[in-house]
This record gives C-alpha cells, sequence and structure tokens, in this order.
C-alpha cells in the first residue's frame, strides 16, 4: 500500500508546476489567473495535489476544509496592506469557490488507495 505522500514533500519545483492553478484543465489559464489565480494560487495547487493524491471520502473532506482555511489565510494577507476592498472581495470569492468544490469536487477526487508520487506528478 502506498504511503500518504505530503505536499511538503514535493520540491520547490515541484510545487511551482504541479497543476494548472484555479480550475479544471479545460478553463482558459487567462480566465483562472483573472477569477482566481491573482490570489489563491498557491491554495489551488495545494488542493489539486490532494485530490490527486486521492484516498477515501474523508480524506477529501479534509482535502476541501484545507482549501477553505488557505484561502482564508491568503485573503488575510490583504488585511496586513489595509486593502480593505480586495479582502472583502476575496473572501466572498473563497467562499463561493470553496462552495463550488466541496460540491462537485467528487467528480475530480482520486478515490481509492493514495497515488505515489510518481503517479501524482504525472496528471
Amino acid at each position: 500500500m502506498t504511503k500518504q505522500i505530503r505536499w511538503d514533500e514535493l520540491t520547490d519545483v515541484e510545487q511551482a508546476s504541479f497543476g494548472n492553478g484555479c480550475g479544471p484543465c479545460w478553463v482558459p489559464s487567462w480566465l483562472i489567473n483573472l477569477l482566481f489565480g491573482w490570489l489563491f494560487e498557491a491554495s489551488c495547487r495545494r488542493h489539486d495535489f490532494g485530490y490527486a493524491r486521492g484516498g477515501s471520502s474523508d480524506d477529501k473532506k479534509t482535502v476541501d476544509k484545507g482549501f477553505r482555511k488557505a484561502m482564508n489565510l491568503d485573503s488575510k494577507e490583504l488585511l496586513k496592506n489595509k486593502q480593505y476592498v480586495k479582502y472583502m472581495v476575496a473572501k466572498v470569492v473563497s467562499l463561493a469557490f470553496y462552495l463550488i468544490v466541496a460540491t462537485l469536487g467528487w467528480t475530480r477526487f482520486t478515490y481509492g488507495p493514495y497515488q505515489s508520487k510518481e503517479a501524482i506528478l504525472k496528471q
């Protein structure tokens, strides 16, 4: 049985190149960057990694909760620079994005045994 690989076990290069950021592969990258990439790219890549790694429905819930938490932390960064309007927009976008992913993510999550690092990075 393959052990559960963690995001922090990837190199910086592997993390930066994993997935396409925020959204399914059929969505144009310019649209992803416009809607989500401006703030949540790292959170999205980590979430995509969790979906590719796979596991049980409890693992999916954990990955989704971690995604929500990461987006909230990303949003709070805007408060440090007193960007209050952007912060409010980020909170609304993150909540909407989380609800969509938590609801429809079952179609993309890899249910079953954990995938190996090599299998994950091929995706």
